[in-house]
């Protein structure tokens, strides 16, 4: 998309906002896991995309990206990231001489491994409450399915149908978020 995100032409301050919030809401959850990965820590992560999402607030009118919105978002991200981590003098796994080529493909490929957690995390939204109540405590929290059961109140065994029965509707998803199940269980 070339030129500015936001027209400066829009006429109404309103119609702005709107484009803004759906750019906010469509991207703010997929960008802070993305930041995660990088600064290990989810309220900082958060953090650093709410200040991203501030500071293309403030800039909108002269904003000129000449990539697409989601490269540059989540290039914007990135480095924010890295100018996080060096500031608190943090080492990096990061090669300076780097190509900007291989930093784009790295970014391309997280791009795609959040978008596909976030098809999964939809997917587990959409599981029966309560089979999503167990689901995401046994396997986001990683509790026990004694201390599932004891908190709920119900036994192991409905621990146990409950993601079974979880683990069946989520595999009925396309074959590569089979894969991410997968790894996202190992994590």
């Amino acid at each position: 998309m070339a030129g500015p995100l936001i027209s400066p032409s829009a006429g109404k301050e309103s119609e702005e906002y709107q484009q803004f919030k759906f750019l906010f809401d469509e991207y703010y959850r997929p960008l802070s896991v993305f930041a995660k990965q990088y600064v290990g820590d989810m309220d900082t992560a958060e953090e650093i995309v709410q200040e991203f999402f501030v500071r293309l607030w403030e800039s909108r009118e002269t904003l000129n990206i000449k990539v697409s919105v989601k490269a540059y978002f989540y290039q914007s991200v990135k480095n924010a990231c890295y100018n996080y981590l060096n500031s608190k003098h943090r080492r990096m796994d990061v090669d300076i001489e780097m190509p900007v080529t291989a930093v784009e493909e790295d970014v391309l490929d997280r791009m795609i491994e959040m978008e596909r957690k976030e098809k999964l995390f939809k997917a587990i939204e959409k599981l029966p409450d309560r089979c999503k109540k167990i689901f995401k405590l046994s396997r986001i929290n990683q509790m026990k399915h004694a201390e599932i059961a004891e908190k709920l109140n119900i036994s192991v065994k409905t621990i146990e149908n409950q993601i079974s029965i979880a683990l069946k509707k989520l595999m009925k998803l396309k074959k590569f978020l089979l894969v991410l199940l997968l790894m996202f269980l190992l994590y």
